[in-house]
């Protein structure tokens, strides 16, 4: 696998040259600091986005055009990274070499047009579209409520007040409401004129074509963008563990407890941190699946997961009948022995050989080998094997070291009224 970067003026374009792959995935990749009002902005105007553009006007005629070009597939997504939020518009075809001559061209072309020549006349986008992305976002926000585990991780993050990972990751039907088709255009001319631009090459291709299509196509032409610190700050630690209950009709009680990271060197953020987490509660083989799920049948599952760059740790439960104080305790228990060192050998080698695992599997996904080059674009982080290594390297030491840097902030149980917030020890 051969990497390049190439700065493009506008925006980096990285190229990932291998022979691994039948087809050729893109990703264009727009991130700037995060604000609550974006995310509804964002979530609204790439659905906007991949409904239409300037040549295809409706959604059946830009579906033909895909089916034209052997099918290729368009997706866009929005995702956070510490204190950047990331709208990303991913394309995936087949190489020409398995089709015909100017077919990679054509391909590139379509998603360009997508994004740099959107549906839109008297500066502002079509009002019918507008207004049908409008609701399938108001429903898809409405329907959160309906995943109780998310919805629950959303009350409990919300409650950090303006945090990053505070908002809402669907936006907000408020900010929703006061959307139209000429703000919404708007919006997306700070985009392009404003946010940093990473666009991602994996496949078998040859530099000089790719390189003269994205000139060709790519219509970004501002150079000084303003660029920000990735890590979002700390929280401040509680003097009491801060409890929050919502009642709610629910079968099991939702149970997310918010621990929050303080002083990670770079070795904390991109392995230890990590390692402690799938030791925790990464898996079936976990401390926290076993001797809270399978020894106490206090739950039907519980699981953790680290957000390094946003200095927060999650756990999470199912939790069956009364057993949330007894679910609470055990983890308590659990995160003090550790940091005593009481874990086995095994538990960490398990917890090493499951990343490890996944960096080896993530090489035979293009999706995930740009995953990896975007980390490094943004956090500075190493190539897969080198991440590897890292990862052997790891000690018991610097497990208990790490979790002397965890605390707990805040508990969350979703019951089955209004939230009652008291403090705890």
């Amino acid at each position: 696998m051969d990497y390049e970067q190439i700065n493009m003026g506008a925006y980096k374009l990285h190229l990932i040259k291998t022979k691994k792959f039948r087809s050729i995935m893109i990703d264009v990749n727009f991130r700037r600091k995060i604000t609550l009002k974006e995310i509804t902005y964002r979530n609204l105007l790439k659905m906007v986005l991949l409904n239409s553009s300037y040549d295809y006007p409706n959604e059946r005629e830009l579906t033909i055009a895909t089916e034209e070009l052997y099918d290729l597939k368009l997706i866009s997504s929005l995702t956070r990274y510490g204190n950047f939020i990331n709208s990303s518009f991913k394309l995936r075809f087949l190489n020409e070499k398995y089709t015909e001559k100017g077919m990679n061209k054509e391909s590139i072309k379509l998603l360009m047009d997508v994004i740099f020549h959107p549906n839109v006349k008297d500066n502002k986008f079509n009002d019918d579209i507008v207004n049908l992305c409008k609701k399938r976002l108001e429903k898809a926000i409405k329907s959160l409520k309906d995943n109780k585990i998310k919805y629950a991780q959303t009350q409990l993050l919300k409650s950090t007040n303006d945090r990053p990972y505070s908002y809402a990751p669907l936006g907000d039907i408020d900010v929703l409401k006061d959307i139209n088709a000429s703000n919404l255009y708007e919006f997306y001319k700070s985009m392009i004129d404003s946010d940093l631009i990473d666009i991602f090459v994996v496949g078998d291709v040859l530099d000089k074509e790719i390189k003269d299509i994205f000139k060709e196509y790519v219509n970004a032409r501002t150079y000084k963008k303003i660029d920000t610190d990735i890590i979002a700050l700390e929280l401040e630690p509680n003097k009491k563990i801060k409890v929050l209950n919502e009642k709610i009709d629910a079968n099991q009680t939702q149970l997310v407890m918010l621990c929050s990271l303080h002083n990670l060197s770079v070795k904390d953020r991109q392995y230890v941190s990590l390692i402690y987490s799938e030791m925790l509660g990464g898996s079936s083989s976990s401390i926290l699946f076993n001797k809270v799920r399978e020894e106490n049948s206090y739950c039907y599952y519980i699981n953790s997961y680290v957000k390094p760059y946003d200095n927060i740790m999650l756990i999470y439960s199912g939790i069956e009948g009364n057993n949330k104080d007894n679910v609470v305790k055990l983890i308590k228990d659990i995160l003090n022995d550790i940091e005593k060192g009481k874990f086995s050998d095994d538990n960490l080698v398990n917890a090493k050989e499951t990343l490890i695992s996944s960096i080896t599997s993530g090489l035979d996904y293009q999706n995930s080998i740009i995953n990896t080059y975007y980390a490094k674009e943004l956090t500075g982080s190493k190539d897969a094997k080198e991440r590897i290594e890292e990862f052997k390297k790891v000690t018991k030491e610097d497990v208990i070291a790490f979790s002397k840097k965890v605390k707990i902030h805040t508990i969350y149980t979703l019951e089955g009224g209004d939230i009652d917030e008291k403090n705890s020890d």
